[in-house]
């Protein structure tokens, strides 16, 4: 089993690299080996030139890492290396700081438990899972394999939505939302497009039909590449739950915009403390977007904030549970504060046309609501982004 290192190790590996780093460089700009060649100073050391190599390295000018360690010589090198050069006749008062260092590299390695290249695989295990350009590749291999297995995939996948206190007197929440895919891809073999336009509110659980009032959705064409997607006409348990977009009239592979729209009221019995909305990662995406608008009204009791869960056989795990299917990997919260002029994206040219048609088409007054917004680069497929809304 890999040793883990605790964040904690890995600062104190990072201090005792910056030592090691500050003591050699001092002893490397002695006039004995200034500018010497590895194998110059091996000869005239009379050590290794392996050793000699891999000391060179603590004296250059990067700022050091907890990697350094991983590939100085081990404490017999460096110490091998320091007696050398007092048989050479360097005082020990000028070599007493790098001493010190090897000292507390040997310390700290004997406290772990772990020789030197056992802690270079711990280092190495670290930073696999912290990270972020080594996380980020690690999804860029899921993406194309999973685009690969499902025949599509998407440039962009974005969810968005307003929501208020509903006038109607048989609903007690009204909403609008739109739902889309920029330079979505379909093979030949691949199933339909599904642009769901659902909505999970209360205490992290499914609102039943009983509740919802949903108006057909429709296409937002102005939106929509040409040839206009088709609407497929299969229904997904329950009418005017999703969309199904065919393709069929768009040569294979290549890449279509289509965005829907739909006005809902709700009528939800009991709020609850906790309210969740979800973007699911229906299909392999490069980037999504999720914005959510609530009004003044709601936003003013409740503390917003963003996650991202794994799918589970249940798609709406309760607060207790979720810590067993959170990911902690790069989805990015933020609040875009009133109206829409800081909804721009840089996924997609046209996101803040978007969100001004979101309000516009209903003839809702953008400046009382307040956008909140998750986002992600490569989302893994199958994932899904949250925006909790938790009453204050």
């Amino acid at each position: 089993m890999p040793d883990i290192l605790t964040d904690r190790k890995v600062a104190e590996a990072s201090r005792i690299a910056k030592e090691l780093h500050q003591g050699f460089a001092g002893v490397l700009q002695l006039p004995l080996i200034r500018d010497q060649r590895a194998s110059e100073l091996a000869r005239k050391l009379g050590v290794g030139r392996m050793t000699c190599q891999r000391v060179v390295k603590l004296g250059g000018n990067v700022e050091p890492s907890p990697g350094l360690l991983a590939e100085v010589p081990g404490i017999n090198g460096l110490r091998e290396f320091l007696s050398a050069l007092e048989h050479a006749g360097i005082p020990g008062q000028m070599l007493a700081d790098a001493s010190g260092a090897v000292d507390a590299f040997a310390v700290f390695l004997d406290d772990l438990g772990l020789s030197q290249s056992k802690l270079a695989e711990a280092l190495s295990l670290h930073f696999d899972t912290t990270d972020p350009d080594r996380l980020l590749a690690r999804r860029s291999h899921l993406f194309d394999a999973a685009a690969a297995v499902t025949g599509q995939s998407a440039d962009v996948t974005i969810s968005m939505m307003a929501i208020k206190p509903s006038e109607h007197q048989d609903f007690n929440i009204e909403q609008i939302a739109i739902r889309g895919y920029v330079g979505m891809r379909a093979s030949g073999s691949a199933m339909p497009i599904r642009l769901p336009i659902n909505m999970a509110y209360s205490d992290y659980r499914n609102v039943t039909s009983d509740e919802a009032a949903r108006e057909p959705q429709e296409l937002i064409e102005s939106f929509c590449s040409r040839p206009l997607p088709s609407i497929d006409s299969r229904v997904i348990k329950a009418e005017h739950l999703a969309h199904i977009i065919n393709p069929e009239h768009i040569p294979t592979g290549e890449p279509f915009d289509c965005f829907a729209m739909q006005h809902s009221h709700w009528n939800i019995k009991d709020m609850g403390r906790h309210k969740a909305i979800w973007l699911y990662v229906d299909y392999p995406t490069r980037y999504c977007t999720f914005d959510l608008y609530v009004h003044r009204s709601i936003e003013e009791l409740n503390k917003v904030s963003g996650d991202c869960h794994l799918w589970g056989t249940s798609l709406l795990a309760p607060p207790e549970d979720l810590w067993m299917t959170r990911f902690a990997d790069q989805m990015y919260f933020s609040s875009l504060g009133p109206g829409t002029d800081r909804a721009e994206s840089s996924a997609y040219a046209h996101h803040k046309k978007l969100a001004e048609h979101l309000f516009n088409e209903y003839e809702w007054p953008a400046s009382e609501f307040i956008g909140f917004r998750c986002e992600m680069e490569l989302p893994i497929w199958r994932s899904g982004l949250c925006l909790i809304l938790e009453e204050q």
